[in-house]
């Protein structure tokens, strides 16, 4: 156990938790940090549950229950053996396999510091497609397990990223709020690697907010062989080089020239670090199935390595970890470089761009992100109505840890694991509909029958059995922002048939009949009647809260023929302008296409000229033998020329027009189509593509891009796009901020990960932001250009270890993906509301969409109300606009976790300021008596949050910062219970002993 009183001191000088079971290393020395480890994916070539049983060993000989076995077995032999484990998911499924005896056996190591956990999140996440959200709570759920059930001793202070294809800063800035001290890596450029390795800045801080200063500061290496050991030192069962021979008798007596091996690759990588400790990662993909074999060698390694000091080497190799390490350099007291851009995109060869996978499998990107915005919802009303911690939320929660692994979101994994991720999205978001339902029930006077709620996951193809097939339905709209919104509900209903809808005050509300596109009703697999979208506006919805609305079927031709939309085909070369609220948009009459979007004044209408078009780039196909040779594939995006090929010289065009919204339905191909959605009240553009099946007839695989042009604007080559969808980082075309790009791929390497928006700033008048509903790869190619790829089906390998080709199927076809970009302009801004309020407000809606479930019912709308709650919010009072709740969930029966973040970046905007709220008001129904501040984590307390300080270059090294980060933290002993949230910050809080009022 470590000395409480060492631990005591080292705290009170601000040093961290020394740890006793690390060594020092020698003054003097070259100090050699072997890391033992295992880096085991979360699925890949096999499934979870394959690479947890070592089942399916065709494909990759790898087991992670033998790994562990293997390793514990190892460490409890010899007390100076250390390992690393990082994900969570693997560990915990062993964990609840053991005997209480080995149990306590793995508990003893941990205290030892034998065996120490790294990372700790459910999975190693994707840090392109990985939604901030998403990561905090896949992080939340490893790291309060690992806690929960080893203690503090066992909480991670490294973060250990490296198999994930780039690494954006706000992963870095998130790692910093969790009470890490350090990053270590493996992938970055190859360029910015050579650079760095000249100049000895492979290790740096990382100051990875614009807004947040020393407390988004992370230490940051690059780790020096990727994450294996250096060549000829690779001692598993998997790998193919010498062990030790040490037997002087043996013809093949070997340890003189490993040794001076060994010392050679130690010099060289000291070479290439500013201090005299390195570290040397010794271990790869699921390594240790038989650790004997690497400890065997290893301890030769250090007993024979050591002994040369005796003639004088200066090299000094011992068993460590990523935290004894990151605490020698430390100790070292050195002055550091910085960094404060990211590091994307990663490029392994001058022609292996890794950023095709920003988009791969565009169809399981939105299921993460909506089943995403489900589980916030499901933990809201799990903590607003009581429910405490559910057996099936927890398993949706750690279902989504599994999804935000970087061969998951990320879309690299083999067909039959993407299947499987499906599968397992599907159950965990299928087992949660019932605790909603269960929530829901709490509610209402009726418990007959009539309460079941069903909810529909296809709407997103219009399609549900409820709305289709019954007479009579209840439409339920829940709110999970904690603020009122507005919102288009549109359900599926068949053709001719009118409906009467009722809102909960007893009032009708205006609806209109929607055509759905006829693609749409093409789309292969689609089995449904609906031919329409019953369209109607839900208003002021209550924060985390519901509106009910009555639908009843209706014979009457008169209603249908009043709610039916106006439909034409515009006249060739006939102008055609569509107006929606104090929104316009208007198509050039020869191609058809997007041509200017405007605002409505009282003075006419402001149009910019805009053209918006899909084009296809045609991937490299390639054989892999060298990198001009590489294939476009899942991991890489290749085109084959630097302009795009036109889908076709001119779509049809179909107009749509009522009283609930205006569309224009576009259609390039029979595989290629869209519909402009203007919603009057909404100062924002939708437009929902539909891609797929893209044709392969001719031997080509297809990469299909959505671009926009604003023609009379020049940005000078820059953009910008968010960061894992928070901070915004500035692009320029061609160009890296810390190292000489030499770009060969002039498409694929000016690409970037678009996790929420790609915005343009002409630094006067101009600005517009194009929003996504999933991950996407973008890029700004010429001034006034927004690209974004939002599908891609190829026939070759890149040859980067999956192994098969993109090319998904569905129904025997191609795979077809749908899915929403929303374009807002700064002529749609207001007084109330400027072009930063604008993106960011319509980023937290396309975050968080209102959650639609359906209910039978042969209840008349007069009675209904009677029986119902038909109006509820779990909130006393809303956010401020500038705020979001980020996490509403229940711990325990009586405790609740809650984070509150400001969702505005400095000078963004008018709401760039501090903003106030009361936790007392956030939940209606239950009264707080303690709060207590947390790591964004919530597995630490934040006045028990210790980071390491480090000095860096060009700028006063003072060991100070922490009075100001203890700034606005709730006392338990205050009775206001009030946070103060300052641009981009993010508050975690863990409500303690609250209890439940008469429901209001």
């Amino acid at each position: 156990m470590w000395s409480a009183v060492v631990l005591v001191l080292c705290l009170a000088f601000g040093y961290g938790s020394a740890n006793p079971a690390c060594n020092p290393g020698k003054e003097g020395m070259l100090n050699v940090h072997l890391v033992c480890h295992t880096h085991d994916d979360v699925g890949w070539l096999k499934t979870v549950d394959q690479y947890f049983y070592g089942a399916n060993n065709s494909i990759q000989q790898a087991g992670v229950q033998y790994i562990l076995d293997s390793v514990v077995q190892s460490l409890k032999e010899d007390s100076s053996r250390k390992f690393i484990y990082v994900e969570s998911a693997f560990f915990f499924r062993w964990w609840d396999e053991q005997t209480d005896e080995v149990k306590a056996d793995v508990k003893s190591l941990v205290e030892k510091g034998q065996l120490e956990f790294i990372g700790g999140g459910w999975s190693m996440n994707d840090e392109a497609a990985a939604h901030y959200n998403a990561i905090i709570d896949q992080m939340t759920v490893g790291l309060r397990k690992l806690n929960d059930t080893f203690g503090e001793i066992a909480r991670p202070t490294v973060a250990w990223q490296i198999d994930p294809f780039g690494h954006a800063r706000e992963q870095a800035s998130l790692f910093a709020q969790m009470g890490f001290n350090g990053l270590f890596f493996g992938r970055l450029d190859h360029d910015d690697k050579d650079t760095r390795i000249a100049n000895k800045t492979m290790e740096m801080v990382w100051q990875a907010s614009q807004d947040l200063g020393k407390a988004a500061w992370l230490f940051t290496g690059v780790l020096p062989n990727g994450y294996g050991p250096p060549p000829g030192f690779c001692f598993d069962v998997l790998c193919q080089d010498q062990p030790f021979m040490d037997d002087p008798r043996l013809h093949d007596y070997n340890v003189d020239q490993k040794v001076t091996d060994f010392v050679k690759a130690a010099e060289a990588q000291s070479a290439q670090y500013a201090s005299n400790h390195i570290i040397m990662t010794m271990g790869e993909d699921f390594n240790y199935q038989s650790a004997n074999r690497w400890y065997k060698n290893l301890d030769k390694l250090i007993r024979y390595v050591n002994a040369r000091q005796e003639n004088g080497s200066k090299v000094n190799v011992f068993y460590s970890t990523p935290s004894c390490y990151l605490e020698s350099l430390h100790n070292s007291n050195l002055t550091w470089p910085t960094k404060s851009d990211d590091f994307f995109p990663y490029a392994s060869g001058n022609h292996s761009y890794w950023t095709g996978y920003f988009t791969s499998r565009p169809a399981l990107k939105r299921h993460v992100r909506s089943t995403n915005a489900f589980l916030q919802a499901v933990k809201q009303v799990s903590a607003l109505l009581g429910l405490g911690v559910d057996p099936r939320v927890e398993h949706l929660k750690e279902v989504m840890g599994v999804l935000q692994h970087h061969d998951a979101v990320s879309g690299t994994a083999k067909q039959h694991v993407t299947d499987d991720y499906t599968l397992r999205l599907d159950q965990g978001v299928t087992q949660s509909f019932a605790a909603i339902t269960e929530a829901y029930s709490k509610l209402h006077s009726d418990t007959s029958e009539d309460q079941a709620t069903v909810f529909c996951p296809l709407l997103n193809v219009s399609s549900c059995a409820v709305s289709e097939t019954s007479s009579s339905f209840l439409v339920t709209v829940y709110n999970p922002l904690a603020k009122p919104r507005d919102h288009i509900v549109r359900v599926p209903v068949p053709a001719g048939v009118a409906y009467k809808v009722t809102d909960y005050k007893g009032d009708a509300v205006t609806v209109q009949l929607v055509p759905l596109p006829e693609s749409l009703l093409a789309m292969p697999g689609r089995s449904s009647n609906a031919k329409f979208d019953l369209a109607f506006v839900a208003s002021a919805i209550p924060p985390l809260g519901f509106l009910q609305f009555h639908v009843q079927r209706s014979s009457s031709r008169r209603i249908l023929a009043q709610q039916m939309s106006t439909v034409y085909v515009p006249k060739a070369s006939q102008e055609i302008m569509v107006k929606g609220g104090n929104v316009a948009v208007e198509m050039d009459p020869d191609t058809s296409l997007l041509s200017g979007v405007g605002v409505i004044t009282e003075n006419g209408i402001k149009m910019n000229k805009v053209n918006q078009t899909f084009l296809w780039y045609a991937g490299v196909i390639g054989n892999n033998s060298a990198e001009e040779w590489r294939s476009s594939g899942a991991y890489i995006f290749r085109p084959n020329a630097t302009a795009p090929f036109p889908i076709t010289q001119k779509p049809t065009v179909k107009v749509v027009e009522g009283p609930v919204v205006n569309e224009l339905h576009q259609t390039w191909r029979d595989w290629v189509s869209q519909v402009v959605i203007l919603y009057p009240g909404q100062p924002l553009l939708t437009l929902q593509w539909l891609v797929g099946p893209i044709p392969i007839s001719d031997g080509v695989g297809k990469e299909v891009v959505s671009r926009v042009i604003w023609s009379n604007v020049t940005t000078d080559k820059t953009f910008y796009t968010d960061s894992n969808g928070r901070e915004t980082l500035k692009r320029v075309l061609d160009y890296r901020p810390t190292w000489q790009l030499r770009n060969h791929e002039p498409v694929a390497g000016n690409y970037y990960p678009v996790t929420a928006r790609l915005l343009l700033d002409d630094g006067k008048d101009f600005k517009a932001a194009v929003l996504n509903d999933r991950a996407q790869g973008g890029t700004s190619l010429g001034d006034g250009h927004m690209e974004l790829m939002v599908h891609r089906r190829l026939l070759h390998d890149d040859a980067f270890g999956v192994g098969e080709s993109l090319n998904e199927t569905a129904y025997g076809q191609g795979l077809v993906a749908r899915g929403k970009h929303y374009i807002v302009h700064s002529d749609f801004a207001t007084s109330e509301c400027d072009f930063g309020c604008l993106h960011r407000t319509v980023g937290e809606d396309v975050l968080l969409p209102p959650i639609i479930s359906f209910t039978p019912t042969t209840t008349t709308r007069h009675s209904w109300r009677e029986s119902h709650t038909a109006k509820w919010s779990g909130t006393k009072a809303s956010v401020p606009w500038n705020v979001h709740l980020l996490t509403l969930e229940p711990l325990g029966e009586t405790t609740i976790l809650v984070r509150l973040e400001h969702q505005y970046q400095a000078n963004e905007s008018s709401f760039s300021v501090p903003a106030t709220v009361s936790l007392q008001d956030l939940l209606a129904d239950w009264e707080i008596v303690s709060a207590q501040e947390t790591t964004l984590a919530a597995n630490l307390l934040k006045d028990d949050d210790q980071r390491y300080e480090w000095k860096v270059e060009g700028t006063e090294n003072e060991q100070g910062g922490e009075t100001e980060r203890r700034e606005n933290r709730i006392k338990p002993s205050l009775s206001s219970f009030s946070v103060t949230l300052n641009p981009m910050e993010i508050k975690t809080f863990i409500l303690e002993e609250v209890w439940l009022l008469e429901p209001s």
